[in-house]
């Protein structure tokens, strides 16, 4: 799946992309540069094969894509950005996306266009004066003739802006929805902080109030399943296998199912222990999502 995050220079694409696959936070991003030409990433999310194309948006940039307009070949979702601190950049904006969308077209594409209205903050911002800019947005002419789905982001809301993101990624897989509604079903039910990823880190769900940390898994807990996963793979040999570690007051457990899911499972002795049915519940069903997860592999 191609992803390209389109916009004109200083919008805030890179920011977006660190603050969701890159794992960084909101004040990690402020002393990015701006990116050279463009960048490419690429991740596994769920057996899903994502590349996210960045492209830099200065004006010497943006001529040579659409010079070369191969570069915007096979982009499933186009994702384009418009600066609501910059008002006055909105109608270059709007030719912008008109000239992109058109080399799409012409390589015989058909991408899911996505609007975010970007930097909807007050960070270093006005709120009436944001509120003006938003509602200039949505009338360019580009949003009135395409349609496109809107989302109104800030890398300040990183939980929501990864959540928009993870629900890109899944859109086309009813069954793989399905089994994530599924998992926050559960999750809302339990009293211990519960943390659902892939083997690589991804979140897919969680339960605990506050946590950001975009699609990532911070870096200690993604090292921390990837260790379990080399001993389940190397020692256990095994496709699935559990692991636990504790202290005086805590415990943390991991799960791993069928190689490629995991649930990691964080309880405080200070607070109130979910019945064990509760929790095998929870499990027995991330099992069966593990199978589903094994079967889209297989079928792709």
């Amino acid at each position: 799946m191609k992803i390209s995050l389109v916009g004109l220079s200083g919008c805030g694409k890179t920011s977006i992309y660190s603050t969701t696959f890159g794992g960084m936070t909101p004040l990690e991003v402020k002393d990015l540069g701006p990116t050279v030409m463009y960048e490419v990433k690429s991740h596994n999310y769920l057996g899903i094969q994502v590349s996210l194309w960045d492209f830099g948006g200065q004006e010497k940039y943006r001529e040579s894509y659409l010079e070369t307009p191969k570069l915007l070949a096979n982009t499933a979702i186009l994702i384009f950005v418009l600066d609501l601190h910059h008002p006055e950049n909105f109608n270059l904006a709007n030719e912008y996306f008109n000239n992109v969308y058109s080399a799409i077209k012409e390589q015989d594409g058909d991408p899911l266009v996505k609007i975010f209205y970007h930097k909807y903050d007050t960070e270093d911002y006005a709120e009436a004066a944001l509120e003006e800019n938003l509602k200039k947005a949505k009338q360019l002419p580009f949003i009135v003739k395409y349609s496109p789905r809107e989302y109104i982001t800030s890398i300040y809301r990183q939980e929501e802006l990864s959540d928009i993101i993870k629900q890109f990624l899944i859109a086309d897989f009813e069954e793989l929805k399905k089994s994530v509604e599924s998992a926050q079903e559960y999750l809302s039910k339990l009293n211990s902080k519960i943390i659902i990823t892939d083997v690589n880190g991804n979140v897919i769900t969680h339960n605990i109030e506050g946590f950001a940390t975009g699609i990532q898994l911070r870096e200690d807990l993604r090292e921390y399943i990837f260790a379990c996963n080399v001993l389940r793979e190397n020692f256990l040999t095994s496709e699935s296998a559990f692991f636990s570690a504790s202290s005086d007051v805590k415990k943390l457990k991991v799960h791993i199912f069928s190689y490629v899911l995991t649930v990691l499972i964080m309880m405080d002795e200070q607070e109130p222990a979910d019945p064990p049915e509760s929790i095998q519940e929870l499990l027995k069903e991330m099992e069966l999502f593990a199978e589903l997860l094994i079967e889209m592999s297989s079928e792709e």
